[in-house]
């Protein structure tokens, strides 16, 4: 539960502190009083959008801070070890920034959102309004269905999100069928240019290598030549070479050191004779070839101009018509993914209707159940003639499933169920709202419901009845109920009294929890606006004392 509240600087509330207790918990108290900031505070701890004129005039920041015990389901990981409590504070500056902590924690406030609404639910007086709603109507009939109905919502919204990606990817290939097939021309063309070439793995050094040989064949031809010649003819190097062997040779055996002198000689002798041999037959390989040189030439400007196009050398190239070749493999396939896509969406339509058909079987049964029991709080509210039909009707599927709700009301006997805006009043409207919350809050059990001014446009038997629903629905849980009925706060186990005073020139809000007598004080206020009334007082007397002879009654 809710065990504690403190608020500051919020509206006209200086600084107070609520300390709340299980069971009716009533505030109480003039309009304009203060009742609904404390209801506003409340609702910045459940994450909802800060305002900066929220704010008190003149404060640096508002500050909310609540105590839970124990804290709400999933909300563990934001205490220390040992903590039986769960602290959540939400602060609005001036200037418009807002800062939530959970358990003493920074914290963005969705989390604020997560972990308090786990466990706080609030009801406004714009609920009425909003139950005409159909979205409104179809979100409060799937809360009333249990797991049944939760349990069919899941596995529809599963199919849909399924089905919905499908087609959604098969409408992206159909619109942008015209851009696949303007690929698939240009990679056609770019591979077929790079296979009629058909570039190998370096080939561009050996045909450099090669068109210098044939471009400057004459050149080479004549430098071989004259070098063969230096060597090979009569009195060149060759026999000059020789003729130095013949004059050391017969005299080498009278001094050992011309051994290696007469070695050498014979070597560059042996290798004048091999480098001729070689550079004449270097220079028969030179003849021109006029043809091959053309070919040669060919063969480069177009490597060439594949370089140019897609990439630095031969090696990108090979790269990028693999590359090419793959993503042409993929859109050829277009025809067939997109065949298959159709079918998958086709299936999953299908499975689509199915799961809208249980769900839609699902709502209907707990439209009936809702219904039900919402008749049975509508009795209770002086409208025992009234009937709530929860028609349930097939429409095209989205993403809450192939149904429109509408709650019809039929508010006296023999008339015809209506839609809610059309078939009741405003304070009808009011209590069909208030039997609708009623039947929810015995379906989901939320630990904390607040009730911020329900009970407009009730009075009388119907307001003494409110009262004892409300004392019902707070056996084993928190309720927090900002009222002006006295026949419904007397039904309260705590009441606390929001009362405005002004202190330095400035109007302050002020809480005071109540005791007995002071109850009956402001009992005697509510009901005929003078609490110095006796009259009034003995009313009030009595109508606390029928409250407290029925929780009795209750309890037993």
């Amino acid at each position: 539960m809710l065990e504690e509240l403190l608020i500051r600087d919020v509206g006209v509330i200086e600084e107070v502190t609520l300390t709340l207790a299980p069971g009716l918990n009533v505030l109480t108290g003039e309009t304009g009083a203060g009742k609904t900031m404390v209801v506003s505070a409340l609702e910045l701890l459940l994450g909802v959008r800060a305002d900066a004129d929220q704010v008190r005039t003149g404060a640096a920041a508002a500050l909310v801070e609540g105590r839970l015990r124990p804290p709400p389901p999933g909300a563990g990981e934001w205490l220390d070890d040992g903590d039986d409590e769960l602290v959540v504070s939400r602060e609005v500056a001036a200037a418009g920034r807002s800062r939530a902590r959970i358990g003493g924690r920074l914290a963005p406030a969705s989390a604020l959102a997560q972990t308090v609404g786990a466990a706080v639910e609030i009801h406004g007086q714009a609920d009425s309004a909003r139950l005409s709603a159909p979205a409104v109507q179809r979100d409060l009939l799937d809360r009333s269905g249990g797991p049944e109905l939760a349990a069919a919502l899941a596995a529809y919204r599963a199919l849909h999100d399924r089905w919905r990606d499908t087609e959604a990817e098969l409408e992206a290939m159909r619109t942008g069928e015209r851009d696949r097939a303007r690929e698939l021309d240009r990679l056609a063309f770019e591979l077929s240019e790079i296979d009629g070439v058909a570039p190998v793995e370096d080939e561009l050094e050996s045909l450099d290598a090669e068109l210098g040989r044939l471009e400057h064949s004459e050149s080479l031809r004549a430098a071989s030549a004259a070098a063969t010649a230096a060597l090979a003819a009569d009195g060149g190097a060759r026999d000059t070479l020789g003729d130095a062997v013949g004059a050391l040779r017969p005299v080498a055996a009278l001094d050992r050191g011309l051994d290696g002198l007469v070695s050498r000689a014979e070597g560059l002798a042996a290798e004048a004779q091999d480098l001729a041999l070689e550079l004449a037959a270097y220079g028969e390989t030179l003849d021109a070839d006029p043809r091959r040189l053309d070919a040669l030439r060919e063969r480069r400007a177009a490597l060439a101009g594949l370089l140019r196009k897609y990439g630095p050398d031969t090696h990108a190239v090979i790269a990028y018509a693999d590359q090419a070749r793959a993503r042409l493999t993929v859109l050829s396939g277009g025809d067939e993914r997109a065949a298959e896509l159709a079918g998958h969406a086709a299936r999953l339509a299908g499975e689509v209707d199915a799961a809208a058909r249980t769900l839609r079987a699902a709502r209907r049964a707990a439209g009936e159940r809702l219904a039900a029991a919402v008749a049975g709080h509508l009795a209770d509210l002086a409208m025992p003639q009234a009937r709530l039909r929860v028609a349930v009707d097939e429409v095209d599927p989205g993403p809450s499933g192939g149904d429109r709700v509408a709650f019809l009301l039929a508010a006296n006997a023999g008339e015809p169920p209506l839609p809610l805006a059309k078939a009741a009043s405003g304070g009808e409207r009011s209590r069909v709202a208030l039997a609708v919350r009623l039947a929810l809050a015995d379906a989901d059990r939320t630990p904390v419901l607040v009730f911020d001014e329900v009970d407009v446009g009730i009075g009388g038997a119907t307001a003494l009845a409110v009262g004892e629903k409300l004392a019902a629905l707070a056996r084993g849980r928190q309720v927090l109920c900002v009222t002006h009925l006295a026949q419904l706060a007397a039904f309260a186990d705590t009441h606390f009294a929001v009362s405005k005073t002004t202190v330095r020139g400035r109007t302050v809000a002020a809480v005071e929890r109540l005791d007995e007598a002071d109850r009956v004080t402001e009992l005697s206020r509510m009901l005929s606006g003078t609490p110095e009334s006796a009259l009034a007082a003995g009313h009030a007397a009595e109508l606390r004392a029928l409250a407290l002879q029925t929780a009795r009654q209750a309890a037993t």
